[in-house]
C-alpha cells in the first residue's frame, strides 16, 4: 500500500513509454505488489526534489542515498 513510509531514492523515466517511476530504491521486494498509479503533482508534494528530475531524458535514472542527498543520474539498461 502506497503509504509514504519509504523516501523515494530511485527515480527511472523508461525509453520504451516514457513513464516514470519513483521508487525507495530497496531491492527486498517486499512491496512488489504495492505500485500504484498517481499524479505527478501527489510525488512532488511528498518531495519536492523530483522537480530537479524534471528534464531527465527517456532511459534514464537517478538515485540517492537518502532524502538530503543529491540525485546521480545513470543510464538505463535497455
Amino acid at each position: 500500500m502506497f503509504n509514504k513510509e519509504r523516501p523515494i531514492l530511485y527515480v527511472t523515466h523508461e525509453a520504451e513509454d516514457g513513464l516514470w517511476q519513483f521508487l525507495c530504491g530497496d531491492n527486498d521486494h517486499s512491496h512488489d505488489d504495492d505500485y500504484k498509479v498517481i499524479a505527478l503533482e501527489q510525488v512532488t508534494a511528498i518531495d519536492e526534489s523530483v522537480n530537479d528530475l524534471y528534464e531527465m531524458p527517456y532511459g534514464v535514472g537517478a538515485l540517492r542515498d537518502g532524502k538530503l542527498s543529491g540525485w546521480q543520474p545513470f543510464k538505463l539498461n535497455s
